[in-house]
């Protein structure tokens, strides 16, 4: 696994709850939960007595954290994973990205020792993102899923905690915020923010389609729960899926502002 750490001393605010996905039992998982980043508490049956409370921002200026990022390739594909090296955005935003739809798989590795934990972090999508495929293109392009699961100590087993599609274009609508195909949501629903990364006008950059598009969406997600793992150590795993991969100009996503509490 390629691993690099990162963190930052800023405090970060949690989403407001609105409309929350029905929670897997099994995991005692409430999540995900989408607002506007101005809102109150998050999600409910993370851990009351924290131990761990690590924050990524991703800017200059970080401190040592108890977790740590790292990327691998996902099983099947074929090249490399994307080092967990920081981007920064045409508007100066700072971010763990851009990594290329279909390839890389983003791990954060937490300790052992704790029976609860809180995530949550901004996703970014950049560029064409077709959400839920066959309505893109006269069917062309398939449907972009991301994932978002956990493994359990040494173990390749990734399960999965929330899986959806998003849509960059407003002609193709997207899951989220619900599961994978349950949705029927327009392009960025649920988003706090569209087009502030600047990729649009920037098509050496990033492709965005002409019309009725965003060049990039942003979302907050929440998610909190017992450890699946019991109190061993639990590694929270990103990837995407979609059967006919476009190139990084075409298709990438990122992840930023994130919080991670673990304790009991």
């Amino acid at each position: 696994m390629k691993r690099i750490m990162y963190a930052s001393l800023a405090t970060l605010v949690f989403a407001g709850c609105s409309e929350p996905t029905a929670p897997s039992k099994a995991l005692d998982v409430t999540s995900p939960v989408y607002a506007r980043k101005t809102g109150g508490g998050g999600a409910g049956g993370g851990p009351t007595t924290v131990v761990i409370d690590d924050n990524f921002s991703f800017e200059p200026g970080a401190a040592a954290t108890a977790s740590s990022f790292g990327t691998e390739l996902q099983a099947g594909a074929v090249g490399e994973a994307s080092d967990p090296a920081v981007a920064t955005s045409p508007s100066g935003q700072r971010f763990l990205g851009r990594f290329q739809e279909t390839r890389t798989q983003l791990v954060l590795t937490t300790p052992a020792g704790h029976s609860k934990y809180s995530l949550a972090f901004d996703l970014y999508t950049i560029g064409s993102w077709d959400g839920k495929g066959k309505q893109a293109q006269n069917g062309v392009f398939e449907a972009n899923v991301v994932q978002i699961g956990y493994r359990c100590g040494t173990s390749a087993t990734i399960t999965p905690l929330f899986s959806t599609t998003f849509s960059n274009q407003l002609t193709v609508q997207q899951d989220y915020p619900r599961a994978l195909g349950l949705g029927g949501n327009k392009a960025g629903t649920g988003s706090f923010a569209q087009d502030a990364l600047g990729y649009r006008g920037h098509p050496e950059l990033s492709n965005t389609p002409p019309f009725r598009s965003f060049a990039d969406v942003s979302y907050r997600l929440t998610f909190a729960g017992a450890n699946p793992c019991g109190t061993n150590a639990m590694s929270f795993v990103w990837d995407t899926s979609n059967p006919t991969q476009q190139n990084l100009n075409d298709e990438s996503w990122g992840i930023d502002n994130v919080n991670l509490k673990m304790g009991s």
